[in-house]
Order: C-alpha cells, then structure tokens, then sequence
C-alpha cells in the first residue's frame, strides 16, 4: 500500500530528527539568510536534520504568540495519552461556552456540539489538517478533564522537552494572551511529534473525510499546508506536514519537515504574513537542497 510505503519511507526522518534535538545548539547559524523575509522581525530556524547544523537562525530565540503551531502539543498529549483513537467519545455539553468564544473569533471549526459522538481518530485528522480549535477544546477535555488541567500538563510536557521559552494558555493557539513560544522550542516538540507514526500520516493528509455522526452528516476536510497541495505553486514533493498557524497577533507559522533521499531538514519560521510565507519556506528549502550551503562552503 502506498500508505504502507510512506510511513517507512518516513521512518528514517523521524530517527535522524531525534539525533538532530540531541546535537542541535542553539547560536548563530552558519550561513547567511538566502532570501529576505517579509519582514526582520520573522524567526526562522532551519537544521540539518542528519547532521544537527543549524543552517540558518533568525531572531530563532525571540519569544512570541505561535497560534495553532499549539495544536502540534495537543496532539502529543493525547498520544502520549494511550488512548485508543478508534473509540468513540461524546462531546460534553461543559464545551458549550469554548465552543462560541472561538466561534465569535472566527476560529476555525468543524461545528462540533455537545454531546456529539466521534472517534478520537477523527479528532486528530480535525486538529491537523484542517486546524479545527473546537476538536483541540474536546481533546483537552478527554485527556485531563478540563481545559485548564490540560493546559498544566502542556505546559510541563514542554518543560521536560527542554522548552525554556514555551507557556501555553490554550490548547489551540486561537487566545493568543499568554500563548508564547519560540522556534528553537517549537523545533522540540515537533520532534516529540515526529516520532510517532500516526502524526506523521494525518500530517502529510491532503483531504480527509470524517464520517457522519449522531449529530453531523460526513464532513471533508482539506489541509491548511499549502505546500502539500499539487495544485499550490509552492507545492513541493519533498514536504513532510507538521503544522501551519495563524492569528492577526502572531501571523503566519509554519513547522515542516523535507525530505529528498538521505538528506533531512526541518524548518521553522515565525511571524511571517499570507502572501509570503509558503514562497519563504519554498525558497529556503530549494537553497538548502540545491546544494547551496556546500557550495558556499566551497567558495
């Protein structure tokens, strides 16, 4: 199966990212920016993942609001969870109130209601690849029993990952008061992300279809990443999902994987804006690919 295929394929990404958490220091990176960001202020952090070389590091320390790059940490925790993601669960009618706070911030959702039954699979795909802040709110709730008991366990899950810049205050990123992080830490949890088979899957999904419930007839659902969709002009075959974000305070985020062959990077960039920031992500990549590193190295 093609499925089958792409997950071994992704295996040896997953290993050399973790190598990369152990050998990657933070500090300036070795080569100078190959493109100018929208704008200064933009972090971007990119690593060789075999190797654990920073390549590039822009403002990559500086903390800031990181908006649904948040959901990359409720994802963990609920794998981490060990609960089975085939069994159906019930949205609590305690969400009521959660659900049009995001709703009246034009947050993205897939209108779940209370007392809805849905697969925590279904969640996943929801939070993943179409972003939804109202399936990140359930799965709060089923791993810790409440938004805020979910919040700590974010938050100290981070800290044993070595995230010394990361305070999260929701499980979606849609708040963003008190929501912060950094891309060398986002780079950490991805990683933590990244090893998981599951994760890696529903990221590189392009469109998913979750099926009807008791409240909700089949929804189709498409990813956020761009540079997943062949029709994108900032499409690349070598992109491996890991989440995109958005909020008028933080702009737009990005943390991706590539891959082509044996050569692994992973890129992170904060704070840049719609028009640009899939054209930064594809031009950075495209440097580093080319070959450009080593022939500057060369020179």
């Amino acid at each position: 199966m093609d499925l089958q295929k792409s997950c071994r394929r992704l295996a040896a990404w997953v290993l050399t990212l973790a190598l990369a958490a152990a050998l990657a220091l933070p500090g300036g990176a070795v080569y100078a920016m190959p493109i100018q960001t929208a704008n200064a202020q933009e972090s971007v952090y990119l690593i060789n993942a075999v190797t654990g070389e920073v390549l590039l590091d822009q403002n990559s320390g500086q903390q800031r609001c990181v908006a649904s790059l948040t959901k990359m940490m409720t994802a963990l925790l609920l794998l981490e969870s060990g609960k089975n993601l085939d069994e159906t669960i019930t949205v609590p009618a305690d969400l009521t109130e959660e659900f049009q706070k995001i709703r009246s911030q034009n947050g993205s959702t897939i209108l779940l209601a209370a007392g809805e039954q849905l697969r925590r699979i279904d969640l996943l795909y929801a939070l993943l690849v179409c972003s939804a802040n109202d399936a990140a709110s359930v799965i709060a709730w089923d791993v810790a029993g409440s938004i805020p008991a979910f919040v700590q366990q974010m938050n100290a899950r981070a800290a044993q990952l070595g995230c010394t810049s990361t305070r999260f205050s929701c499980p979606h990123g849609l708040y963003d008061d008190g929501n912060v992080s950094t891309a060398q830490d986002m780079g950490k949890i991805a990683i933590a992300c990244a090893q998981y088979e599951i994760y890696r899957q529903i990221a590189d999904t392009l469109q998913y279809e979750i099926p009807a419930t008791n409240l909700h007839a089949a929804r189709s659902i498409r990813s956020t990443n761009k540079m997943l969709d062949p029709e994108n002009s900032c499409y690349r075959a070598y992109i491996h999902g890991m989440k995109t974000g958005f909020t008028t305070k933080a702009g737009r985020c990005y943390v991706t994987a590539a891959q082509q062959g044996n050569t692994i990077y992973g890129l992170v960039i904060l704070g840049s804006d719609r028009k640009n920031i899939y054209a930064e992500a594809a031009a950075i990549l495209d440097w580093a690919f080319a070959g450009c590193p080593q022939q500057q190295a060369a020179a």
